[in-house]
């Protein structure tokens, strides 16, 4: 165990959750050859949960296996439902904020896609730090920087600071939201989003547990850690079919309440959580060796890379997805190749698993058009 502590609200009250073994340490990063991607490096997931807030966090994570560059690539704006959720959280975003004309930061902007959206409704500026960024990617008035954003760095004056999907990544969150909330400009609003830890740990959940993910936050949790770090929370819920928790805040003082969050039911979820994994891992490796060469996944994202890892290690399955940058590339550990949608073999597929369910009537569609006739199972 190297994370002694709890991320979220500093408690010493930890206790074992599930172990899952290795996995690749970077799910977004794709080879040019099979042998190569079986060779990726692998990392322990150990979870544990604090039994005072409820945070679950990988007590295994080494940060010194982790180096994101432009090679690594998590986008999911190839999809047209989440394009349409992120253009519609864009648009919500400028309406309640009234952000016309407004700078947007973006911490964690991966290749711009949401900079994009967003300035393009404001008429504003942006800024995008991520050193995943593809450097000559040029988007009209915003600058994207090929790095990290820095705890107590100067970032420049902003009327809306986004962060998603980073909160999760980082084995110290606390270092930035203090950063965050200590130079914020005056009224500026910050939108935080992470995966749900109640999708995650849910029935069906089971596949986001990724190496590259520190934490795992529930709501309770991850009010903690804002308030702990002295942000006041505007408005929260959920997105996503229930998959991400979104907070919007504002840096104000407030004072730390762990003590005052009951993670009760929450604690209860993950206590069952191992034995559920467990079976769902022995249930798909059964049903892949029953009919692997009629069978494909769709979906070569870290939801894809987890669940083929556990269930097909020695690369059976064909593999799709929409993203161009991953066709007849390898994915890491298991080595499947990825194929474009036209590839697939619609004699011989029957049955393709979806291991995110909020693109199965998407995915059904687009199998339609291409005059694949099977059966489409969300995993």
């Amino acid at each position: 165990m190297t994370i002694s502590r709890c991320l979220a609200c500093d408690s010493d009250r930890l206790a074992p959750v599930a172990d899952l073994g290795v996995t690749p340490v970077l799910n977004g990063v794709m080879f040019d050859d099979r042998d190569t991607a079986r060779a990726a490096v692998l990392g322990r997931l150990d979870i544990a949960a604090c039994q005072d807030c409820g945070h679950a966090m990988n007590v295994a994570f080494d940060p010194g296996l982790i180096d994101y560059d432009a090679e690594y690539d998590n986008s999911l704006h190839f999809s047209p439902t989440f394009q349409s959720y992120a253009e519609d959280l864009a648009g919500r975003l400028v309406d309640a904020y009234d952000l016309r004309g407004g700078a947007v930061v973006e911490i964690g902007s991966g290749k711009g896609d949401f900079l994009e959206s967003i300035t393009r409704r404001t008429g504003g500026t942006g800024v995008g730090y991520d050193p995943s960024t593809m450097p000559d990617r040029q988007i009209p008035n915003v600058r994207l920087v090929s790095d990290y954003y820095h705890p107590g760095q100067d970032v420049e004056p902003y009327d809306l600071l986004v962060c998603r999907h980073v909160l999760e990544h980082l084995e110290d969150p606390a270092a930035i939201l203090r950063s965050l909330s200590a130079a914020a400009p005056a009224g500026a609003i910050h939108y935080f989003e992470v995966p749900a830890a109640e999708f995650d740990f849910g029935p069906t959940g089971m596949w986001d547990f990724i190496y590259p993910h520190v934490s795992y936050f529930s709501a309770g949790s991850l009010d903690v850690l804002l308030r702990r770090c002295g942000f006041e929370v505007v408005a929260a819920g959920r997105s996503f079919s229930d998959q991400f928790l979104w907070v919007e805040a504002r840096a104000g003082a407030t004072a730390p309440d762990a003590a005052g969050t009951d993670a009760t039911s929450h604690l209860e979820l993950l206590a069952s959580f191992a034995a559920r994994h467990r079976d769902q891992v022995r249930r798909w490796r059964d049903d892949v060796t029953r009919d692997a060469a009629r069978t494909a996944v769709w979906g070569a994202g870290s939801k894809g890379v987890s669940f083929l890892n556990a269930v097909d290690p020695a690369g059976t399955l064909t593999v799709v997805d929409l993203n161009p940058r991953k066709w007849q590339r390898y994915l890491p550990g298991s080595g499947h190749q990825v194929i474009a949608p036209e590839a697939l073999p619609g004699d011989r597929i029957r049955t393709v698993l979806v291991t995110n369910p909020a693109y199965r009537h998407e995915i059904s569609g687009q199998l339609g058009q291409l005059g694949v006739p099977a059966d489409v199972i969300a995993v």
